[in-house]
């Protein structure tokens, strides 16, 4: 074994060990704080950490998402047709903001709220352990890939993989939408499995998967838009597919007039946005430099942030650069003509480009760090920088760092924007790395047809 691909090994059995080590590590210095401040009553949001995440997890009372929806659900089963956006959103108080299309993916829970409620975070667990191993087959999948591409990887495929499960496993995102009771913890695995479909050459499936996802979350209709610039007809008639098929059923069951009725949602919460800590978006992080609205405290589901122009024009600006950098990637084709650089930079830029993106929606950078440690482990990227900032990103997505709202009342409350910045960066770092992967692939292809 050479003294390179030993070095290459040393560093990610580091990397192995360090992940959950960092992880105990800023746990235990979160709960150090809670005890130290016990005698003032510090709360939870200063010292939230992963595993107290993981812990409340465990009670299965979480219904950040199921609350809303289950109420949406009796709403409409009593009058069916009717706006329920109307009954709940603005006049009930209720953070009902998912499309009715959603509704259809709870239809078979109980009808008792408790019941259901706990049902479905079971489910939860079961669907971010099928993460892990989604993760884990990603892994897998992406150095096959590299490989065969005639690029050399010096470590065994078992230590990435490795990685891959734990990092998945110590994930905050992902913890925190355990906790909440969110249906995230299902987007995140659609979008893992979309990412492995098409590594595997795949792209009806992926999606297929995708437009499951924008029955929930419907900006990822812009993967279609996507996928035609892309020219990739496949994705493009499993996307339609699902999301046609849901959205037909949706007016047979919910009535012909919600698409319209959750259109005026759609304008409220761009003009109004979330100014709590959570909301790690350009939004979230405006709404806090200017003091508009509530930042540490959470006083219910029926407080916005008030409409402010600066805030408003600032979202809106910076939403259409985010469209436009996801769209953009579509006209690059990937290394060994593989999208997956693309999808990942499309995937992140659209859920950057919303005025609301809480911290458990960025569960979907995971499949972007694994691409990025494999194009780095495969030695394409020739500096140094794109490993440290690799590691740099990680520790920030994937850790609580609840300490930092204690600067909730200064100019430094930017720092409680610490996810936002780090999904910026690892949009950053896949460009780059999905632009060195391209590169590496063509000449090999070009050398190969010389030979």
């Amino acid at each position: 074994m050479s003294a390179a691909a030993v070095g290459t090994r040393r560093i990610l059995t580091i990397v192995l060990i360090a992940i959950p080590l960092v992880m105990l590590v800023i746990a235990a210095a979160l709960n150090l704080m809670r005890v130290e401040g016990a005698a003032t009553k510090l709360p939870w949001v200063y010292t939230e950490s992963n595993i107290s995440a993981l812990l409340r997890a465990r009670a299965l009372t979480g219904n950040d998402s199921w609350y809303p929806m289950l109420a949406a659900r009796e709403w409409l089963r009593v009058h069916p047709g009717g706006d329920v956006y109307r009954a709940l959103f603005f006049d009930g108080r209720v953070k009902y903001q998912y499309p009715d299309t959603s509704l259809l993916l709870i239809e078979g829970f109980p009808a008792d709220r408790a019941a259901a409620t706990r049902l479905l975070n079971l489910g939860n667990f079961v669907l971010a352990t099928a993460n892990i191993a989604g993760m884990a087959l990603l892994m897998s999948a992406l150095v096959d890939r590299v490989r065969a591409a005639g690029r050399t990887i010096p470590v065994d495929k078992s230590l990435l993989v490795a990685i891959a499960a734990i990092a998945t496993a110590c994930f905050f995102p992902l913890l925190k939408a355990l906790s909440l009771g969110q249906m995230q913890v299902l987007l995140d695995l659609l979008f893992t499995f979309a990412c492995y479909f098409l590594v595997r050459a795949k792209p009806a499936w992926a999606g297929a998967l995708v437009g499951l996802s924008t029955l929930v979350k419907p900006q990822l209709g812009l993967l279609l838009v996507w996928a035609a610039i892309r020219r990739d007809w496949r994705f493009a008639a499993g996307m339609i597919s699902v999301a046609a098929t849901g959205f037909v059923v949706s007016l047979l069951v919910y009535g012909i007039h919600w698409p319209l009725d959750y259109v005026r949602v759609l304008q409220f919460l761009s003009a109004h946005g979330e100014s709590h800590f959570a909301n790690q978006s350009v939004n979230g992080l405006v709404n806090r430099l200017v003091g508009n609205g509530v930042n540490v405290s959470w006083l219910g589901p029926s407080r916005f942030a008030p409409y402010n122009a600066v805030v408003y024009a600032t979202t809106a600006i910076s939403s259409l650069v985010f469209v436009a950098v996801g769209l953009a990637s579509g006209l690059r084709r990937a290394g060994v003509d593989q999208p997956l650089g693309a999808f990942l930079i499309a995937g992140i830029a659209f859920t950057l480009a919303s005025p609301v993106a809480w911290q458990h929606h960025f569960g979907m950078l995971l499949p972007a760090f694994v691409f990025c440690l494999v194009v780095l482990a495969g030695g394409s990227a020739g500096r140094s920088w794109p490993g440290v900032m690799l590691a740099l990103t990680f520790v920030v997505a994937a850790n609580s760092l609840a300490m930092f709202n204690l600067l909730a009342d200064g100019p430094l409350n930017v720092l409680q924007s610490y996810l936002l910045f780090a999904a910026l960066g690892t949009l950053v770092l896949v460009a780059v790395l999905a632009r060195t992967n391209r590169a590496d692939s063509w000449r090999m292809q070009s050398a190969g047809a010389s030979r």
